[in-house]
This record gives structure tokens, sequence and C-alpha cells, in this order.
């Protein structure tokens, strides 16, 4: 079953099969050009036949207008005969006369006006009435000729169109009208004079579908309506044209139609139809024996075909295929063995052949790429999976641990070491893998103090380019060499880090096969060591950017906090918090110069378990923070734990733990304010950046020494310069006391009641200040009052009074010019102003009084008052307060009267009886 399925699918998929479905590509396109010519056949056949049955409608349309035309002049004729004019018995005769002479015309007769057929060329019952026709009514109203509907008559039965000719009285009136009915029988015998095939019709139809003619079989279809047909649908629609549609009888036509003369409200159309079939059956009979020659030639031309191709082509084909499969299954040696053959066949069986052993030769080499390839994929994979290490992480060191990594688990190394170059010649070890590996400690000294200065790790890094040693093949002399024997090393390989043909670092690689550095893997190793060193250089370039931008921050934030606040102490911590993070040591401390002592004193620190060092005093040149002083430059011990006792707070230390130390001194205007220590648990690793880091922090710290200093040097003076100023105030005042003996006293008394006032109203701390100023030169301006006026006894007159109230103003010009006074002036120059307005100098109200002139005013009226002066004596306390109080609004501020009423109601402002 299976060979069957095989062989038909043989026979299908062949080239016999193909050769034959190419003929057969050839007939399919010819058969459908035929069959394109045909279509296009029928569409000009369908044409002319719609343009001949459109043109015979017309012809019949026309020929009925004539008979319209006739019937205008042969009832003309009628109307002017005498016996239509005066009917009489013979007016049916001679009607029937005319009747036979014109043989188009059904019916010839006579109405009165009131519609009665009074005469007529057939014979009709009597009481026949034509008065509902339309071409009656309308001959009758216009008095002309008039065209009627085409309908059945009912005098003839048949299918007519009726016309109607007025009939005149000599006097001109109408006395009749004259009627013709013309027969439609004649389109039925002008349709068999065509010769239209057969099946052909000739259908009048009305306004309403209804069938007034019909050729042939018109007893089958006259008088019947067929609104709904498809034809009569097209003909009452479009009124003239041609369609493809079925008849009334169920047969498919070609159809032209045009309207005939009529009415034109109800419009009468005529349609010839002619069968689809017998336009196109002789086109049909010739194209289907044109396909059946076609195809019976074709299907001997296909039988010869595969015959001969079976012959000639199949055979060579077969050879040639089973040879194809053979080299297929990968046997290469296959060949045809129809080289001797002649034609196109022989040629393509003898280049068959070459191809064969050209693919023969091909098929080794491509052997040999494919082992090349792989080998370039394994190390293309493993570039890759090493490439992966280097993209996880900036930081070197754990970048360099991913390197070495990678040349273990990737490359298969048994074990790796990354080192870098440091700038004194030694390899610092970044990483080892595994971790648990042993790397002989002979790599990772510095190259000058190794036994053998020619070593793989020394010629690497000054020859640029990858060492590779078999141990078997090196001198057992070399101690070095042990050490990589006892750890089962059979060859090594180092390849420098190059950056910029500098070395920068070192990468081992040590396997316990003699024969693990191949040429391949060398390549490899070497190409995974430029990318290790470009990324470990991107990765160290990186920390150093990272580093500067926070060393910058650092600093940044140090000098915020030095231009933020002149507190030392908050300054110091700040500094200290920078130092030990950005250094990252544990505990560190400042040191403040005492310059006349030459002592270094402890100031600050941090990280510090116990507080032991804050009893720090150090002479200048004592311990190494004294040197640093000393000598002006950084000291660093790399570790204490080797020097002994010379580290002189030793013994305040010894709790600490601390191995590395390094002092820094504060210079500041080329003068020692400090010193800036930093202390370690463990070694520290301190390059030139790093101290150059403690140098800038020890240069921010100095500034901010300096800072404060300064500072502080101004307060103190601006303290003693504002206590001067107080003093000399106090010394004027105490100067006017004794001008005027009988007030000697009252501005201590108001100055110090005032200020409690003043707080109670709600006056800030700074406005206080000057306050008390102002209530000190209160009276300043009475200095430029006469004695004679200031010390009389008696009462003032008119005048004096009006000397005495420039007091204020005396006292403004005095003060105001001193820019030091000028914010106390309120009081000098206002405290004599009342709330009404009344005061003077000014006569300033309400609120236009300065706030502390009006708190002034209150105390001093009221220290007035409970005074003694020469010319009244003092009043009760009770009465004074009264008069207070019965003042607000008036002479003083009501809202300050009403705190100083609460103040001394509570007891909290003390009033005396009297001084």
């Amino acid at each position: 079953m299976r060979g069957t399925v095989v062989v038909k699918l043989r026979l299908l998929t062949g080239l016999r099969a193909r050769l034959l479905l190419l003929l057969l590509l050839i007939l399919i396109p010819l058969t459908g050009l035929m069959y394109y010519e045909n279509m296009q056949e029928d569409r000009i056949l369908e044409r002319r036949t719609f343009e001949e049955v459109q043109r015979l409608a017309q012809h019949f349309a026309d020929q009925q207008t004539y008979f319209v035309d006739n019937a205008r002049y042969f009832l003309a004729s009628i109307a002017r005969l005498e016996a239509v004019r005066r009917p009489g018995p013979d007016c049916s005769a001679v009607l029937s006369h005319y009747l036979q002479l014109e043989g188009v015309y059904a019916n010839l007769g006579l109405a009165r006006p009131d519609g009665r057929v009074i005469c007529s060329a057939l014979p009709f019952l009597p009481g026949v009435n034509i008065v509902d026709r339309r071409y009656f009514q309308d001959a009758l109203r216009a008095g002309a000729f008039a065209v009627g509907e085409y309908q059945i008559g009912r005098i003839t039965g048949r299918a007519t169109i009726n016309f109607g000719m007025p009939v005149r009285s000599p006097d001109g009136s109408i006395s009749g009208i004259a009627f013709a009915a013309l027969d439609l029988a004649w389109l039925n015998r002008a349709v068999a004079r065509t010769g239209l095939p057969e099946g052909s019709t000739l259908t009048v139809i009305d306004h309403r579908g209804t069938i007034l003619v019909r050729h042939p079989d018109p007893e089958r279809w006259i008088g019947k309506a067929y609104p709904d047909a498809p034809i009569v649908q097209a003909v009452l629609s479009e009124g003239k044209g041609v369609v493809r549609a079925v008849g009334l009888d169920g047969v498919p036509r070609l159809f032209g139609f045009v309207p005939i003369e009529g009415p034109t409200d109800r419009p009468i159309s005529i349609a010839v139809g002619v069968p689809a079939a017998s336009v196109f059956a002789e086109h049909k009979t010739l194209v289907g024996r044109t396909l059946i020659s076609i195809f019976g030639l074709g299907t001997l031309v296909l039988l010869g075909a595969w015959l001969v191709v079976g012959r000639l082509i199949i055979r060579p084909v077969d050879a040639l295929v089973t040879a194809a499969g053979r080299i297929r299954s990968g046997d290469y040696s296959a060949r045809t063995g129809m080289g001797s053959i002649s034609g196109e066949l022989g040629a393509v069986a003898s280049a068959f052949d070459a191809m064969a052993a050209g693919l023969q030769q091909r098929e080794a080499e491509r052997e040999r790429d494919a082992r090349q390839i792989l080998r370039q994929l394994e190390t293309i994979t493993a570039l890759y999976a090493g490439a992966r290490q280097l993209t996880r992480s900036l930081n070197s060191d754990e970048l360099a641990a991913g390197v070495a990594r990678a040349y273990v688990e990737v490359f298969g190394a048994d074990l790796a070491f990354v080192g870098e170059a440091r700038p004194d010649g030694s390899v610092r070890a970044m990483a080892v893998a595994p971790t648990a590996g042993a790397m002989p400690s002979g790599l990772m000294i510095r190259e000058d103090d190794l036994p053998d200065p020619s070593g793989p790790i020394a010629r690497a890094m000054r020859g640029g380019s990858p060492v590779v040693l078999r141990l078997e093949a090196e001198p057992a002399a070399r101690q070095w060499l042990d050490r990589l024997r006892q750890v089962g090393t059979q060859s090594l390989g180092v390849f420098p880090l190059m950056s910029r043909e500098t070395p920068v670092g070192v990468i081992a690689v040590l396997s316990r096969r003699s024969d693990f550095f191949t040429g391949d893997r060398v390549e490899l190793f070497e190409v995974y060591a430029h990318q290790a060193a470009a990324a470990l250089t991107n990765a160290r370039l990186h920390g150093e950017t990272r580093r500067r931008l926070e060393h910058l921050d650092a600093l940044r934030t140090v000098d915020l906090a030095i231009t933020s606040s002149l507190d030392i102490r908050v300054t110091l911590n700040v500094l200290l918090e920078q130092v030990t993070r950005q250094l990252g040591v544990d505990a560190a401390d400042v040191l403040l110069l005492r310059p006349h002592a030459q002592i270094l004193e402890f100031a600050a620190g941090r990280g510090f378990r116990g507080r032991a060092l804050e009893g720090t005093r150090l002479r200048v040149g004592e311990g190494y923070a004294g040197r640093a002083a000393l000598e002006r430059r950084i000291i660093q011990v790399p570790d204490l734990r080797q020097i002994g006792n010379e580290f002189v707070r030793a013994r305040l230390v010894s709790g600490e733990g601390f191995v590395a130390y390094a002092a820094a001194p504060l210079v500041a205007k080329g003068q020692v304010k400090g010193i800036l220590e930093v202390l370690h648990r463990r070694l520290l690793d301190a390059d030139e950046e790093w101290l150059g880091f403690l140098e800038a922090l020890a240069g921010q710290a100095a500034i901010a020494v300096d800072n404060a200093s300064l500072f502080d040097g101004l307060q103190r003076s601006n303290t003693e310069l504002s206590l001067a100023y107080d003093t000399t105030l106090e010394g004027w005042s105490r100067a006017l006391d004794l001008r005027d003996r009988e007030t000697e006293g009252h501005t201590q008394r108001v100055v110090e009641v005032t200020l409690r006032l003043a707080r109670a109203v709600g006056m800030r701390d700074e406005e206080l200040v000057h306050v008390r100023r102002g209530a000190l030169l209160h009276d300043i301006g009475k200095m430029g009052i006469p004695d004679s006026i200031l010390l009389k006894p008696g009462p003032l007159t008119e005048a004096e009074w009006e000397i005495m109230r420039r007091h204020p103003v005396y006292a403004y010009d005095l003060l105001s010019p001193i820019a030091y006074l000028r914010p106390a002036l309120d009081i000098p120059y206002c405290h004599h102003e009342k709330w009404d307005g009344t005061g003077y100098p000014r006569g300033l109200r309400g609120e236009q009084i300065p706030l502390a002139a009006r708190i002034f005013a209150v105390v001093d009226v009221l220290d007035a008052l409970t005074s003694d002066r020469p010319y009244r004596p003092r009043w009760p306390r009770e009465q004074a307060l009264g008069h207070i109080y019965e003042q607000a609004g008036k002479h003083f501020d009501p809202a300050v009267v009403a705190v100083f009423r609460a103040q001394v109601d509570s007891g909290t402002l003390a009033v005396a009886e009297g001084a």
C-alpha cells in the first residue's frame, strides 16, 4: 500500500509530471483566452441586439406618432361632413364607409355634447355614453383636436387610442364631438413583417402596467395588469432604455423600450424583446466545437509527451537522482556513470560528477573549518561568560574577584590570582580564586625583594606580555618553584594588566596540568586580561572619581559649617564626622594651641571608646602631635605596636586598640592653630591621595579655628564698646540728676519700671535695649533749658513754659546725629505727647505716638506725681494711680494703662508711696 502511494506521489512530483504540467499551463491560458474572447463577443452581440430592439421600438413609436397626426386631419375631414354636422339616419352609414376606407381604425362615431353616442360606424347599443372619456372632455373643453388614453374600447372591445374633434354648427357652436378609435392591432401586423427571431415580443404598456398590445398571443395578455413584472417595472421607472430581464412569460429577453405619443400625464410605452437564447445560440455552438477540438488535440499531445519523456529524460534523470541520494547520505564518492551520453543530459551528468568531486573536497575542508569554528565559538563563549563578570560591579575588589573566578570557573584553571601594581613596585593582592586556594607568598611581594628578579611576574610586568612556564622544564633551585610544586602546580601563566602601555596589575593562573596552556588558551587568556585591565582601570577611575566627589562634598559640608556657625564646637564636630567617614578611620580629635603657653589642649574628639584623651595637654615639640606642630608637617605612624613607648600618650589609649596614627598641623595665615589627629584600629593603606585629603581637612579645620578666634575677639570688642556706651549714658543721666536736685534718682526709678512694663506689653529683647537707653536720656533736652527756669521753685510763667516745652526738640537735635542712639529717640522726643493729641512738641495722637513713648509716659507721670516738687508735695499712691487710670484715652494709651493696671493689681509691678 505504501509503495503504491510513493509511486503515485512520484508520478505527481516527477519530471514527467512537471513537463505535462507545463503543457497544461500552456493549454489553460489558451482556454482562458478563448473564454475571454467569448465573453467579449457576447457583450458585442448583446450591445448590437440592444441597439436593434431599441431601434425597432423607436420605429414603432414613430409609426404611432404618424397615425396620431393622420388622425387629426382625418377627423377634421369627418367633422366637416354634412352627414355629421346634421346627423340623420345615414350618419352611421357614412361613417361605416369611411371606416372601410381607413383600415387602421377600429371605429368612427359622433356624440352629443352630453356624451351620448348618436351614430357609429359599428353597431352599438342605445344609451352608450362617452362623457367620462378624457379625449371627449378635452375636445369639448378646448374646442380642438384631443388625444385620449390607450384603452379597451366600449364598443369595439379592442385596444385602441381614441381621438376627439369638435363638430361645429353653422353658428360656430359645438354641436357634437366626432371620435375615432385607432386600432393598435396594426402593431402586430408590423411585427410580423420585421422578421424578428422566434419568441420575440412586442408589448404596449400603459402607466398602470396594463397590457394594451401584445405580440404574440394578444388574447392571453391584453387588458391584464402586471405592475410587478421586472420588464414592466423597468419600463415604468425609466421610460426609455434597454434592459436584460425576464419577460411576462418567464423567458429571459433583451428589451428595448421607448414612450409613444399619448397624454403626457399618463405615459404609454412600447417594448420590443428578443429571447436571449436566440441571440447567443449560434455563437455558443461555435465556441463549444472549438473547445472540443482543443481538448482533443491537447489530450493527444499529453499522451505523446508522457511516452517520449519517459524514455529520453526520466531514465537519465533517475540515474542523477540516485547519485544525488548517495551524496545526500554522505557518500561523496558517488558518480552518475553517464559522462559518455551526448546532448544536454550528458553535459548535466558530467557537470554533476565534477560537482560531486568538488563537494568531496569541500567537505574535507568544511570539517577542518568546523573544528576551527568550534574552537573559536568556545573562545567567544568563554569570553562572553568572563565579560559578564566584568559588568557586575564598579568596585575594584569585587571586579577583581569576578576576574579570578572567571579564570577558574569559566576557563578551567585550578587557581588564579589578581594583583594591583603599587607605585612603590609592590603588587597588592586584590583577589584569589578559589578563596580557599593557597597562593605562594613569593608572588605577592615587591619585585626587588624577590630572590630571582627574573621571575615570571617581574618578567611579565617589565615586558608587558604573557609569561608561561612548565614547572618540569624549570631549574629546581628556584625557591618560588618549590612553593608552587608544593600545591601541585604543573604549569603557570602570568598575564600583565596593561593600561596605555603601563602595567596596572597582573593575573597569575596556575594549573595542575602541564599541557593546560595551549596556544589558543594563552591567546584567550591574553584577550581576557586586556578586557579585565580595561574594566579594572574603569573601576579604579570610577572609584577615584567617586572618592573625589565625596571629598568635595565633605569639604563643602565643612565649609558650610564654618560659614553658617561661629560656634567652634559645632564646626569641629562636623569636621571630625567627615574626617572619620572620608578617611576611613576609627577615631579623630582636634588639639588647639594656646599660643602664649605653647600648649596643645584637647578641643573635640570622635570615635573614642573612653574619655582619657580629653585631658591631653602637650607642649609644642612633645610627642608626635607636638612634632607635627613644631615641624608643620604631617607625622604618620603606620604601626603603633612597633614603636613601643615613643607614643607619649600610649597609656591613655591603651584600651582603645589603635594601630595606625597620623597628625596634621592646623596652619592658618602662617600660624599654627592646632593639630588634627586620626587613629585607626587596623593598618592604614595611606597613599598620597589619602594624605592629601588629610591635609585639606586640616586646612579647613585651621580656617574654622581662625574664624572662631577672630569672632571671639570681635565679640569681646563689641561687648566692651557697648558697655562703654551704656556707662556714658548712665553718666549723662547722673549729671542731669545732679543739675536738678529735685528730680535726683528719678531717671533710675523710671528706667527699671519702664523695662518691666515694656516686657509685659510684649516688646522684644532687642527693642528693650533701645527703650532702656531712651529712658536714661528722656530729659537730656533739659540741658538746653536755663537754670533760672529749670531750678525755679515756683510756678512757671507761660513764656517760661514755652521754653520748657522745647526740651524734647533739644533732645532730638542732640541725639539724632548719633547713629548709635538714633533708635532710642522715641522716648526723649515723644514722651510728652498725649493720646488725644494735646501733647507737645508735635501734637501726635493715638498710635502715631511710638509705643516706647506711650509706655514711658505712664511711668514718668506716675513717678512725678509720687515725688516731691518745689511747687507741690507728692501725691499718695492711690491718688496717683487713680489719676493714671482716669487719664486712659486722654493722656495715655488705654491698652498700655490696662496692662499697667493688671501688673499693679497682680503685684508684679510695685508702686512706692513716694520718693
